[in-house]
């Protein structure tokens, strides 16, 4: 695909056919231009619409569906003097990483659900993040319900040894909902998004959605980062404005399979989820996954 407002905006736009990971393959061509005296821009781009060996948080598997869903990968360097002077992160700490690029994704997404229930004259589905690193839509049911909705997007950061990161996203746009992975799935398609006629990205409306998408999510995520090296209150409120776990009841499954109910309550400074225990006291969440209760 040619993916022409993207390339007109970002430095670089490595586009493969297949690939087994995104975030592997731009980490490995981060590497060798850096050894040749040449290091990638800040915001390369590496992009796929068939990733066959992906890797998502705890070594889950990660696949795309080709033609219908992507893989993306976005090089986030530092801001000043030099590669990486100041994180990207700013002061916040690379554990905000995921929730940039989650209020990236909110920004290109959350549009074309408005623009769905404008034509359609019916609610506008809410696009949040699912702690830490999901970005889920849900309707009032949902809302009501406490339930985070369906997954439209997973990320995955990973840091550089010179400070830099890569921020990986894997994106279901056009997946019909009988070829969704599992029922708590969903893709723009799927969940009623103003997508237009698209079906694939083999069709000329298709190609331009997803075009569109990246380009307004590679543009965003380096606005929000940019913004977080200046201003880190303004990224956590737009955290916990976009957030689909806080406020909520839900059931944490830390590592040793050991499992704690209570009530998420806010995000640390870090980005570590606070729960509220129903004995008394907190627990601060850093790893580990969080199921929503109803």
């Amino acid at each position: 695909m040619d993916f022409r407002l993207t390339r007109a905006q970002q430095p670089r736009v490595e586009w493969r056919d297949e690939s087994p990971s995104t975030n592997a393959e731009l980490r490995e061509l981060a590497a060798a231009a850096a050894v040749a005296g040449d290091p990638l821009p800040h915001g390369t781009v590496l992009l796929t619409d068939n990733q066959t060996a992906g890797r998502g948080r705890l070594a889950r598997g990660w696949e795309v569906l080709p033609g219908r869903a992507l893989a993306v990968s976005v090089l986030v360097r530092g801001y000043g003097d030099g590669l990486a002077a100041t994180p990207a992160w700013g002061e916040l700490g690379p554990g905000w990483l995921p929730f940039i690029a989650g209020s990236a994704v909110h920004a290109a997404f959350q549009p074309l659900f408005a623009a769905a229930a404008a034509r359609d004259e019916t609610e506008t589905l809410r696009v949040g993040m699912k702690w830490p690193n999901d970005v889920h839509v849900r309707d009032e049911e949902d809302a009501l319900e406490g339930r985070p909705g369906k997954k439209l997007c997973g990320i995955l950061c990973e840091l550089l040894p010179d400070g830099s990161a890569i921020v990986g996203m894997g994106m279901n746009l056009l997946v019909p909902e009988w070829e969704l992975p599992t029922e708590r799935a969903t893709s723009l398609l799927a969940a009623g998004a103003d997508v237009g006629h698209a079906e694939t990205f083999g069709d000329p409306l298709g190609a331009e959605l997803a075009d569109r998408v990246v380009a307004g999510v590679a543009a965003e995520l380096l606005r929000l980062t940019e913004l977080a090296a200046r201003e880190p209150g303004a990224i956590r409120s737009r955290a916990a404005r976009h957030s689909l776990t806080v406020g909520t009841e839900v059931r944490v499954h830390l590592p040793g399979d050991k499992i704690v109910d209570g009530r998420a309550r806010k995000l640390a400074d870090d980005g570590a989820l606070v729960v509220d225990l129903p004995t008394g006291g907190t627990l601060t969440v850093n790893a580990g996954d969080v199921q929503h209760l109803r």
